[in-house]
């Protein structure tokens, strides 16, 4: 028998974040989370939780064993923006049994109809502007950092209980290695730069605090179109700073400004899950230490394009390419492939410029859907 327990405490946010591993820690695309970087959203003190919403993570177990698990997600900021009231689902995992799949749904839906939401959606973890949907095929290759990995039959399970996918999400993979330079891309580029008043710069880590307020205002403004946006809060990516400088190369943190104003950003990280994956068999209690040596010791040959937008004030000036095409150079210089997106399947100008320059469809993730009327 299939019983749920509310993860309150510490070590029970803990045992939460434990449960991937404990399901399916053996199929070699698994890769392990870093130690805490689940549990740290559920504290009532996390970022999300003073700013956005409130995270309700149940865990199932079977005769002490854990079976599954998942968070009922009531997002303010997203419902007060949209004026709906939409729920949300995330951390979603579970044994290959519809029944227990069945049990989660029920209570994470028995939580959002109690606070008077009529709709189920995600997965999200915990928001649009974090990790979120469900892989859909490729399920053979490791994910590339803060991309969702899941078993082949969690799509059925999700299916199973009657939700519908809304919106799909693609990634591309660039072999940076192969791929040579688009002579197309390079003439837009020489002509963008021949403009006196643009200039490419890399950010500058002694002052991240200002230059993440860059990130934030362009982020929000280029994505403000997109499916389920909700504005990325300046106390997340303040979050992200200690991450950042810690794994980020400055060359691959990039601004362009016009006439000295801030006009659009691209930021790439190395695939840090690279690392975690060399630690899978490293006991827990060791892991921090067998990651901080890895970190001095191994070289990471991938990386992930993060962001990359440009104002609407300096759309239509060649500035997407440029930026497109100067990720692309700088981090041929040290990876050998690199994960583009996600992006969603209605953006299909970031779609064209990424083939553009070799990138090919990796895999797919959805965003389901229910009514909870």
């Amino acid at each position: 028998m299939v019983s749920l327990i509310d993860c309150g405490t510490p070590k029970l946010r803990q045992r939460f974040e434990n449960v991937a591993e404990d399901l399916n820690g053996d199929d070699p695309a698994f890769v392990p989370p870093f130690p805490g970087g689940i549990a740290k959203y559920l504290a009532p003190n996390s970022a999300f939780q003073r700013c956005q919403g409130t995270i309700h993570p149940l865990l199932a177990v079977r005769d002490g064993q854990p079976v599954g698990r998942i968070a009922a997600i009531i997002n303010r900021s997203h419902n007060a923006l949209r004026g709906d009231t939409t729920g949300f689902f995330g951390f979603f995992e579970s044994e290959n049994d519809p029944a227990t799949a069945e049990i989660l749904f029920e209570a994470a839906a028995k939580i959002l109809r109690r606070e008077g939401l009529t709709t189920i959606r995600g997965p999200y973890n915990p928001s649009i502007n974090d990790e979120c949907g469900l892989l859909t095929d490729h399920f053979e290759i490791p994910p590339c950092n803060g991309l969702i990995w899941n078993p082949h039959f969690y799509p059925d399970l999700v299916a199973g209980w009657g939700l519908l996918p809304v919106c799909t999400l693609f990634v591309m993979t660039l072999p940076l290695h192969r791929v040579p330079e688009s002579t197309r891309f390079a003439r837009v580029v020489a002509r963008v730069a021949r403009n006196s008043r643009l200039k490419l710069r890399p950010m500058d880590l002694s002052r991240l605090d200002e230059e993440l307020e860059i990130v934030r205002e362009v982020y929000n403004a280029t994505l403000e179109r997109n499916w389920g946006f909700v504005p990325i809060s300046m106390e997340d990516l303040l979050g992200a700073a200690d991450d950042i400088k810690a794994i980020a190369d400055p060359k691959l943190l990039l601004v362009a400004e016009s006439d000295g104003q801030p006009a659009g950003v691209a930021i790439t990280l190395p695939n840090f899950n690279e690392i975690l994956i060399r630690v899978k068999n490293t006991p827990r209690w060791l892991r921090l230490p067998h990651i901080f040596w890895l970190m001095k010791t191994y070289r990471i040959s991938s990386c992930r394009q993060v962001v990359l937008g440009v104002l609407p004030a300096y759309r239509d000036r060649g500035i997407h390419v440029w930026l497109i095409h100067e990720q692309f150079i700088r981090a041929q210089e040290r990876y050998a492939n690199a994960t583009l997106g996600w992006m969603e399947e209605s953006n299909t100008e970031i779609l064209e410029h990424s083939a553009l320059v070799g990138g090919e469809i990796q895999g797919a993730w959805k965003i389901f859907e229910k009514s909870l009327t």
